[in-house]
């Protein structure tokens, strides 16, 4: 295993548990299983990030529809 890949899959746990980076480092060298999960971990990491962002996006497109609804409701003339 290169030490850039290792790295890789360490990267977000070492930014979580940054005073161990140490332990982190030794564990991921030293056993394959704490390795498995280091890489477990960076994928979810990976998929949270990518569904906070798709939150954020839905949050601003509501925000958008709700304002664009009152401005259409509030200029409405009942027949």
């Amino acid at each position: 295993m290169g030490t850039n890949g290792m790295v890789e899959r360490i990267h977000s746990l070492l930014t979580r548990f940054s005073e161990d980076e140490e332990t982190v480092r030794d564990m991921a060298t030293r056993s394959r299983r704490f390795d498995a999960l280091c890489h477990e971990y960076r994928a979810i990491v990976g998929v949270l990030d990518s569904l906070e962002v798709q939150v954020r996006r839905l949050k601003q497109r509501r925000a958008w529809l709700e304002e664009e609804l009152l401005t259409r409701l509030e200029g409405h003339q009942p027949h």
